[in-house]
């Protein structure tokens, strides 16, 4: 009896085991009015929720998702993303182009319900159940609402009187297994939603075109919407006498001048609606019909003389196994439709609505969604919605997007970027639509695994490479397997199964995206096409219209020994690259090649020149092994021979990387060197002689790791030392005619101890930089610090600030031997030249030159105030004891020049120790302020200064012939201070 008691007990308690792990999933019903106002841009709206809970709890709250929101401000989840992401557009935009939802009421029987704000993100809402909600048990709640469209900065919103409106309702976050899973609007980072069923009435004014998630209910519509295809679009340009022609430029049929004429119509009904008052239009809103059919409302403008009426229409959408809808206005939408047979025999309706009336790719559209739809249906299993469609939209970026049974796709695409986008998201109808997984988790399950069928798409309609011969040969045969190596080997990438949010921009792409796709076909051709497409179409039978998990996926595959799938799923987990990195040939390739860049190291070269007014005209060679995936050992040397000075010059770089996992990013052990020549002269025999530099920099660096790979912030420590051997001209007496004349002289040489720590963060919003320097040299030391910060002003251009500060002193007794030899090293306020670049870190036309264009060539270091004052060495505001300085730059307006250029104005102040002195030969401060011209990504600088200091402006009224405007316009070249991440405003950050 004890056993049998015992063997009942284990029986219950596996049963209710069992029944807690039985799949359920909630259940969600709409039935949503809503109208548009295309005056104030906004949404009235009513919804009605049917919420039925087939889980085994008891539910007293139901999260909500009040997506609108994240438009709202710029203290939003949705904002602080986009700045890390390297967008301001929405962070600087004004209040009229930000969005919201308001005017809530959630209630149940009429029964007002309260809420409670989420404790973090201001687009969700706790919504407490006036009872508690049962198993199996269902409640109703209703609320009004209305949104604000924004200006659409990501996905929805408008764009002039054209909408996008997605993600526009009050929407109940997914209770499942694993409990609520509320999420904030993001731009990286999609959605996750439950089951259920749409009924939406849509009013718009009668003149615009909508496109929506589901069939469409009203017969009247699907009749106008036939006739679009041969719509006539209202070309602003066009006068009213202008002869009208159609798209093939054939005159007008008699069908479609009538069209012609009820768009004039349109046209005037609508410039006159912009001269009503703001008072009118807000009163026009008011009277807007709330309609539940599809006869024309008329509204009038009550105020005035005149009476403008506004007539309405009402469209009904519905669809069942939806877990959200969209739709789309425009009043110029064109619309092509044909049907779509499927396998089974059943036929879907296949839509397109665009607005590039002669672009040949959406010409073909229809077909290209045909193409989408049999391939993916025969592929995985059947289409099961009897409607698709595709629509043309700005929705903030370049791309797809896709929603049930319709998707958005971005203008400017050529016939095979169109045909390859539809394939995508009209496949996001099985990968999200369907198999509905929760995206903001687990991106790989609809973004990757839809990935992987867009590469067997590719492989059978767009067949072979899509370039040349010449590249072919250069390139491998998937461009996506060496974007993925290549991330991966500098250990830049992340593991494939994490979250969307804690992604890198990057890693979203490469690694969400392309790197899953090739996991994907890599498990196809483990398990062999027949038994994969067997495992994935049984994946889609069972899982359809529900939410799978990763451990679903895997149980789906698991096949045979289960050694594939186990295999994909442990890669999940894991960083690296597709193809084992094995180098063992070496081959020499003109300009570049990644052709087989798993097994061969490729000596690149090129063609290389270069001039300076001494070398004069350089021709050479550029051979380096600079490629993706980049070698640990990396190398470049520029052999070139000088023309002018007859002389071997060049420069070159060979050096390590390791990159450890823990601490440090990364560790480089380099050295560098350099040899030009400086200086030009004709000895005595009339035979022109030169002098120039050698130079050798070996240098250590450190790059600290961050804790959050998000991070936009860059960390290294430097030590460096440069070894420099100069050869000087020696001047002789010539007796013959009393001059001297420069020979050749002694070569002398120095060093150079640099240690550096740099701090810089390259965020979107307010970028800074701060570096610490350590120099010495024979006989003296010098520290510096150097900070910059951008202060962003709202959209476009912003206020750039340096600040500099240096000590400067003497190791041993100070002597007049050694404030000479170490003159070149103390800090000084104004330009700096090309002799003074001690550490020839920066390139010069004409390092020594003092007229002509190379004489006007300067560098911004120490106190960077851009005036040359080489003829007054007593103005120049040099110190062997400290300096400090500060420099400002902004840019202009946008508008006040007839042209946009990059023109800014400058402003840089310092002080110096003497300037303090009693009897100082300077004012304690001295300015210049100017014009200055910016080009090529920060590379290349003029500067015109106007305004300055009262000691500049006497002494060069000295020297007339230096005191006129262009005589005083200098220039820098910034080769040496080109930045990846700072150029590319941190969207490559590495």
């Amino acid at each position: 009896m004890k056993h049998f008691y015992l063997l009942l007990l284990v029986t219950v308690v596996r049963l209710q085991v069992v029944a807690q792990n039985a799949y359920w999933q909630q259940e969600v019903h709409y039935t949503i009015d809503v109208s548009l106002n295309d005056t104030e841009h906004t949404l009235e709206g009513f919804l009605k929720l049917r919420y039925i809970n087939h889980s085994p709890d008891t539910l007293r709250f139901i999260w909500f998702h009040l997506w609108p929101n994240a438009f709202k401000n710029d203290k939003t989840a949705f904002t602080d993303q986009s700045l890390e992401n390297g967008e301001t557009k929405f962070y600087f935009s004004n209040r009229e182009q930000r969005g919201y939802i308001n005017r809530l009421d959630f209630r149940v029987a009429n029964n007002t319900l309260k809420t409670e704000d989420h404790p973090q993100y201001i687009d969700i809402v706790k919504v407490n159940l006036a009872a508690p909600l049962l198993p199996n048990q269902a409640t109703e709640i209703t609320t009004p609402f209305h949104v604000k469209l924004p200006a659409n900065f990501s996905r929805g919103g408008h764009t002039g009187h054209s909408y996008q409106v997605t993600q526009w309702y009050p929407k109940p976050a997914v209770y499942d297994r694993n409990g609520w899973h509320p999420m904030p609007y993001l731009d990286q980072g999609e959605f996750y939603s439950d089951f259920g069923s749409f009924d939406v009435r849509i009013t718009v004014p009668e003149g615009y075109v909508v496109a929506a998630t589901g069939e469409l209910q009203n017969e009247k519509e699907k009749t106008w919407l036939k006739e679009r295809e041969h719509y006539i679009s209202r070309e602003p340009e066009e006068s009213a006498n202008v002869k009208r022609e159609t798209a093939n430029g054939k005159r007008p049929s008699a069908a479609e001048r009538k069209q012609i004429a009820i768009e004039k119509a349109r046209a005037l009904k609508a410039a006159k609606r912009k001269g009503q008052s703001a008072t009118d239009n807000r009163q026009l809103a008011k009277e807007q019909p709330q309609t539940t059919n599809n006869k024309p409302q008329t509204v009038q403008n009550t105020r005035g003389a005149s009476r403008v009426p506004q007539t309405f229409k009402t469209l009904q959408y519905k669809q069942n196994n939806i877990h959200d809808f969209a739709w789309f206005a425009d009043s110029a939408f064109f619309v092509k439709q044909d049907t779509i047979q499927l396998a089974s025999g059943r036929v879907v309706q296949a839509m397109s609505f665009y607005r590039s009336a002669k672009s040949r790719s959406w010409n073909q559209s229809i077909q290209y969604i045909k193409d989408a739809v049999h391939f993916r249906s025969n592929a995985i299993g059947e289409y099961p919605y009897n409607v698709v469609s595709v629509v043309e939209a700005k929705m903030g970026f370049q791309g797809g997007m896709e929603y049930p049974t319709i998707t958005s796709i971005s203008p400017g695409m050529d016939e095979k970027q169109l045909d390859m986008t539809i394939g995508h998201e009209v496949g996001h109808n099985w990968f999200y639509g369907i198999l509905a997984s929760n995206e903001r988790a687990y991106p790989w399950m609809d973004e990757g695994v839809n990935s992987y069928y867009d590469r067997r798409y590719k492989a059978i309609k767009y067949p072979g490479p899509p370039y040349g011969k010449w590249v072919q040969k250069r390139v491998p045969d998937d461009l996506e397997e060496l974007a993925v190596d290549a991330l991966a080997k500098i250990k830049k990438d992340q593991p494939v199964a994490t979250h969307s949010a804690d992604l890198t921009s990057v890693n979203y792409m490469v690694v969400t995206y392309l790197k899953t796709g090739l996991m994907v076909q890599r498990l196809e051709n483990a398990m062999g096409r027949q038994r994969f497409d067997s495992c994935m179409q049984a994946y889609y039978r069972q899982w359809q219209f529900k939410h799978p998990y990763p451990h679903d996926f895997q149980k789906s595959f698991t096949v045979g020994d289960g050694k594939a799938v186990q295999s994909f799923f442990d890669s999940l987990q894991q960083k690296g690259g597709i193809n084992p990195i094995v180098r063992k040939k070496w081959k020499p390739v003109f300009l570049f090649s990644f052709k087989n860049y798993d097994s061969v190291s490729y000596l690149n070269w090129m063609p290389a020149i270069g001039y300076n007014s001494y070398d004069k005209f350089m021709f050479g060679a550029v051979l380096h092994n600079y490629t993706f995936p980049a070698h640990k050992l990396q190398y470049i040397f520029t052999p070139m021979y000088a023309f002018g000075s007859k002389d071997l010059t060049g420069l070159g770089r060979i050096g390590y990387t390791w990159r450890p996992n823990k601490t440090f990013d990364k560790i480089d052990l380099s050295v560098s060197g350099a040899h030009f020549n400086t200086r030009e002269g004709t000895d005595s025999l009339g035979k022109k002689i030169h002098n120039g530099f050698y130079k050798v920099a070996p240098a250590l660096r450190v790059t600290f790791n961050n804790k959050n790979v998000r991070s936009s912030v860059d960390k290294w420590l430097e030590w460096r030392t440069f070894f420099i051997w100069e050869n000087n001209f020696r001047y002789v007496l010539k007796s013959d005619d009393g001059g001297f004349y420069p020979t050749e002289g002694k070569t002398t040489s120095r060093y150079l101890n640099q240690l550096t720590f740099n701090f810089a963060d390259y965020r979107t919003l307010y970028p800074y930089d701060a570096q610490l320097q350590l120099q010495q040299g024979e006989g003296f030391y010098r520290a510096s610090a150097t900070a910059n910060y951008f202060f962003n002003y709202s959209g476009y251009g912003g206020l750039q600030m340096r600040v500099f500060a240096a000590k400067f002193g003497y190791i041993g007794e100070k002597t007049l031997s050694k404030q000479f030899s170490t003159l070149v090293y103390q800090p000084k306020l104004t330009a700096v030249r090309g002799n003074e670049d001690y550490t020839y870190s920066n390139y010069f036309i004409g390092r020594n030159e003092q007229s002509g264009l190379p004489g006007q060539q300067i560098m911004v270091r120490d106190g960077g105030l851009k005036l040359r004052t080489d003829l007054f060495q007593g103005l120049q505001g040099r110190s062997d004891n400290w300096i400090a300085s500060l420099n400002l730059s902004t840019t202009l307006p946008q508008g006040l020049l007839p042209v946009n250029l990059p023109v800014k104005i400058f402003f840089d102040a310092g002080t110096y120790a003497d300037a303090w002195k009693k009897d100082a030969a300077t004012s304690r401060f001295l300015y210049v302020a100017g014009v200055q011209l910016t080009l090529f990504k920060d590379l290349v600088h003029v500067y015109a200064p106007v305004l300055y200091s009262k000691e500049f402006r006497d002494n060069l009224k000295t020297v007339p012939d230096e005191n006129s405007f262009f005589k005083k316009i200098s220039f820098s070249i910034d080769i040496h201070r080109f930045n990846l991440r700072r150029a590319t405003g941190n969207k490559i950050p590495f």
